[in-house]
């Protein structure tokens, strides 16, 4: 099962020592907007400017959780 995008920006922040709530003011696209991401699909625009702010690509944003070896 892959791991849903907003699992997937809470590690990254959790990383980054970010909030979800940071992360969605600064880049602009809301706090709730990407809580929403759980039940609908984000648009391109918004994936880019949350990737953007955490200076990684919308292929990381997206990517599931890897499997360590």
């Amino acid at each position: 099962m892959s791991v849903s995008i907003v699992a997937n920006i809470k590690k990254i922040a959790l990383e980054k020592n970010l909030t979800i709530k940071q992360i969605g003011k600064e880049s602009g696209v809301g706090e709730n907007a990407i809580y929403r991401w759980d039940k609908q699909n984000p648009n391109l625009s918004s994936l880019k400017k949350v990737s953007n702010y955490l200076n990684i690509s919308i292929d990381e944003l997206l990517e599931s959780e890897k499997q360590e070896v």
